[in-house]
């Protein structure tokens, strides 16, 4: 059994807002509000806070700085901004370069309490492979923005063009308030969201591949050259959904334009974000994305044992962190859109499950994918206990070699496929809810056959009486989101300037 493990709830409201979104996106298992170093242990008797929410999955490392700082309503424009963006803005910014500076330094001497007893239980990658994100969440300045732009949401326009200290320059012709550009522009791009902004972002985006895919792209779009100016952080998401995210190539421009994309300048006007939440598109996504939600309850529902340090051991193997990530990350890897298909191959097998009373019911999925992306292969075991069958921990012991077994099979039938994860679950009804008592994950990377594994896997399949692949049902998911946006002349729209 694993020791429980320690996550923060945020110190502050909206550290706690935050953390409620990282939850919903990251997942509980790989985002950590209010993390902290020893470097001030011995001398304080706490820790120093290395980042107010940090998140880590597979390549990258997103740091999250959150500044919640008063708008000096009484004093003039210009001066209550300046003094504003000094202590939220900059301010943020010094702390996720100090934080990142320390993930280069100690990537071993990261917390997850002030006392600084538990590191953090999911490895960082290797310098030379990490991503890092900075992402700075300032607040205070919305009512004030909302009523200078006379915009209801008043997030933060965008002008990549603003470097540095031109954000204070309140003399320099066009200077507005509430306009963000590059505010680090010597060192990594550090992504300014107000809350208002950061919620757009992380509700439309609410899986760890879809947001990390939106940053990465979002930082290289603000550097290239190729923005003008944003009306505001609803806007830009609206072009990345409606102009990239479908056709699976993230991107803030209509495909047709991105061979030459980089002669041209882009202006993303007001009202894009109206003109997405409006379309059949969005409409579309929101239906499946309800659908796809069953994939993030199971991956919390295992992840939430790990938490707790409440796993068991599975063939003969002591639970960890580590193992048990592993199998998580992978189901957890998943972009919405194939959680999707995942979802309805999962929750129409638990259904047939309990309505027909079947003794045992396995689906397999396969989500294809373009290389180098990892072929990978799901494998939905639902096996109930039977209780004249053995004792509760006989059935895990005997369902967990199953798993295996059919994980093996699996492999064998697709020469191709790179890795599979393999989910058991002890389905019941409670009242018209379908709960589980037991889950099992395990993920099996593509085996070296010997003889006697071979042998093994035959024997194996004989003892659990596997059917025969071509006894197996098939079912074919196939859902295809169209996109209604194609490239036509720009529309106008109300400029806040």
């Amino acid at each position: 059994m694993n020791s429980v493990i320690t996550r923060g709830k945020g110190l502050t409201p909206s550290e706690q807002k935050l953390a409620a979104l990282a939850d919903r996106t990251f997942l509980r298992l790989w985002s950590y509000p209010n993390t902290f170093n020893d470097r001030t242990k011995s001398a304080s008797g706490g820790g120093q806070e290395v980042a107010d929410l940090l998140a880590v999955f597979e390549k990258h490392v997103v740091l999250f700085s959150d500044k919640d700082i008063a708008w000096q309503a009484d004093k003039p424009l210009s001066l209550a901004w300046c003094r504003w963006y000094r202590r939220a803005v900059e301010g943020a910014i010094t702390q996720l370069v100090g934080a990142s500076r320390w993930l280069d330094l100690h990537p071993d001497r990261i917390f997850t309490d002030k006392q600084c007893l538990q590191r953090l239980p999911i490895p960082l990658p290797p310098k030379e492979e990490r991503i890092v994100h900075l992402v700075a969440v300032v607040s205070g300045a919305n009512a004030a923005s909302c009523h200078y732009f006379s915009h209801s949401c008043g997030t933060f326009m965008i002008q990549p063009g603003l470097k540095g200290k031109m954000h204070l320059q309140t003399e320099r012709d066009h200077f507005h308030p509430f306009v963000i550009g590059d505010p680090n522009p010597d060192g990594s791009l550090v992504h300014v969201f107000d809350p208002a902004g950061l919620e757009f972002v992380m509700q439309e985006l609410d899986t760890v591949s879809d947001f990390t895919s939106y940053l990465v792209e979002r930082s290289r779009f603000l550097r290239s050259g190729q923005l003008t100016i944003a009306a505001g952080e609803d806007d830009l998401l609206a072009a990345y959904m409606m102009n990239g995210f479908i056709d699976g190539r993230p991107g803030f421009v209509p495909q047709k334009l991105r061979v030459n994309a980089w002669r041209k300048r882009v202006a993303i006007p007001e009202g894009e974000y109206e003109t997405y939440i409006s379309s059949r598109l969005y409409a579309e996504i929101a239906s499946l994305k309800k659908q796809s939600m069953l994939w993030d309850k199971i991956i919390e529902m295992i992840s939430d044992d790990v938490l707790k340090g409440t796993s068991i051991s599975i063939l003969d193997v002591e639970p960890s962190v580590q193992l048990s990530e592993s199998a998580l990350r992978v189901m957890a890897s998943e972009k919405r859109m194939d959680r999707v298909k995942l979802a309805q191959a999962l929750g129409q097998a638990m259904g047939r499950s309990l309505d027909e009373k079947l003794p045992r019911l396995v689906r397999r999925v396969l989500i294809s994918r373009m290389r180098p992306n990892l072929e990978i292969g799901y494998i939905f075991l639902l096996l109930p206990h039977d209780e004249a069958a053995g004792t509760y921990e006989e059935y895990r012991q005997y369902r967990s070699s199953m798993l295996s077994t059919y994980s093996l099979s699996f492999f064998r039938e697709q020469p191709k496929l790179d890795v599979a994860v393999a989910i058991a679950l002890d389905l019941y009804r409670a009242g018209a809810e379908i709960r589980t008592r037991s889950e099992d994950v395990i993920a099996m990377e593509a085996p070296d056959w010997t003889p006697e594994l071979l042998a093994n896997l035959e024997a194996n399949r004989a003892l659990f009486e596997l059917k025969h692949p071509r006894d197996l049902e098939s079912l074919a998911i196939r859902q295809k989101v169209r996109n209604p946006f194609r490239l036509k002349s720009q529309r106008g729209g109300r400029n806040r300037f």
